[in-house]
């Protein structure tokens, strides 16, 4: 993901050695979650790398 001025401007998929790339229906899956769900993702990061805090597990049970 990348933010600009606290807005998503971009979602970047990199490839991984040893993983297989999602297909592409599953690709448009994670990227409408992504646009939807990015600032708690984002929040969560802050707590947990820099704020050091313990985060609690999400689950969403919604399909997309």
């Amino acid at each position: 993901m990348i933010l600009e001025s606290g807005e998503l401007k971009q979602i970047v998929r990199r490839e991984k050695k040893g993983a297989l790339p999602l297909d592409s229906k599953d690709e448009k899956v994670a990227i409408e979650f992504i646009n939807k769900y990015w600032q708690r993702i984002v929040k969560k990061w802050i707590d947990f790398f820099v704020m050091k805090k313990i985060v609690k597990t999400t689950y969403i049970r919604k399909r997309m």
